[in-house]
């Protein structure tokens, strides 16, 4: 979905790109949004060269962090056309990263990396303008407001629930429910029908960017301490789904048995988590790969999941890993647990 500050940063990135090259980049046609199994995506370009035209899918980020790359990378796999990152800066270190991977791209500074035969092109270096494009004050992506997205991606079937409701599950003011369902109403992510209701739209692109925002800005401040411990210790230990649920990549070895965890992370109470650490003989370590972050929901006795946290969260702290395995996981549960869920609605 575009929004004024990526509709800049898409019209400048193509102007950037176009200034003295034998090549042009064109939009395909004015359709805003295009959808590709079941992915969406905000453009069809080409680019036209000589006699040639080369169609790429355009995908508009404002930024670019381990998640928004994790994605990226998940979505270039299964598409009839290559993926076309357009984005406000991408730095040199960025850049080859990128390359690395073989995302394609172009910045509002000129900066620009195609590879598709018979155009090759790599810029790296210019600098980004002083300028910065103004953007809208939504507060969806604020750590509250991303609480309840969370509650909505979740149990699709909230959305239709009184605002005070949504305020006591997702564990937030009830104020803050009211500015966030407006937000998301005002971006096309809610339909209000008036008497039949409220429905939950473009669920797939919410929860993109929920798991983004979600690593970015409010994962950071659930962090409660980094522990080392026994190796394996956590294979044969119990949690008390009541105030503690695995998440990560422990979670993700339990639910589909793909991945082997490196990093073993747990929401948890905060009051509860030293008898997890004196139980398992953990000691604090800031770069130890025990991870306790406070969980930020209300614990559902009757989740079908137990002692592991909901499969959305387990996926969007597997996207913030930039690791092939863990990205291939990642992929495993999406397609075999989030796919449908967030299409019941």
């Amino acid at each position: 979905m575009i929004n004024n500050t990526n509709e800049n940063i898409f019209i400048t990135a193509i102007n950037e790109f176009n200034k003295e090259k034998e090549i042009l980049l064109e939009v395909e046609f004015e359709q805003k949004e295009i959808i590709v199994n079941g992915f969406r995506f905000d453009r069809l370009v080409k680019f036209r060269y000589k006699k040639k035209e080369l169609k790429y899918y355009a995908e508009i980020k404002a930024n670019i962090n381990n998640t928004v790359l994790a994605l990226l990378k998940y979505h270039k796999e299964a598409l009839p056309y290559p993926l076309l990152l357009i984005t406000e800066y991408i730095n040199n270190n960025k850049a080859e990263e990128l390359k690395q991977n073989g995302i394609q791209f172009i910045d509002t500074a000129g900066n620009a990396y195609i590879n598709y035969y018979p155009i090759y092109i790599y810029i790296k270096g210019n600098k980004p303008y002083n300028q910065f494009f103004k953007k809208k004050n939504y507060r969806y992506f604020e750590p509250s407001g991303l609480k309840i997205i969370y509650a909505l991606l979740t149990n699709t079937e909230l959305v239709r629930k009184p605002y005070r409701m949504i305020a006591e599950i997702a564990d937030v003011a009830l104020g803050t429910v009211g500015w966030t369902m407006n937000d998301l109403i005002k971006l096309g992510f809610i339909m209000d029908m008036g008497k039949k209701g409220r429905k939950l739209l473009n669920n797939e692109e919410l929860l993109n960017r929920w798991c983004t925002d979600y690593n970015e800005k409010l994962k950071p401040k659930l962090l409660i301490n980094k522990f080392t411990g026994p190796e394996n210790w956590w294979i044969n230990y119990n949690l008390d789904p009541e105030y503690a649920q695995w998440g990560g990549e422990v979670a993700a070895n339990k639910l589909i048995k793909y991945l082997k965890p490196q990093d073993i992370t747990i929401y948890i109470n905060r009051e509860n988590y030293q008898k997890i650490v004196i139980e398992n003989r953990l000691h604090k370590d800031l770069d130890g790969n025990t991870i306790f972050y406070e969980k930020f929901w209300k614990m559902d006795r009757n989740t079908e999941f137990k002692e592991l946290v909901h499969p959305i969260l387990i996926y969007a702290d597997l996207l913030n890993t930039n690791n092939q395995r863990t990205l291939e996981t990642a992929k495993v549960i999406y397609e075999e647990y989030i796919n449908r869920h967030i299409r019941k609605n």
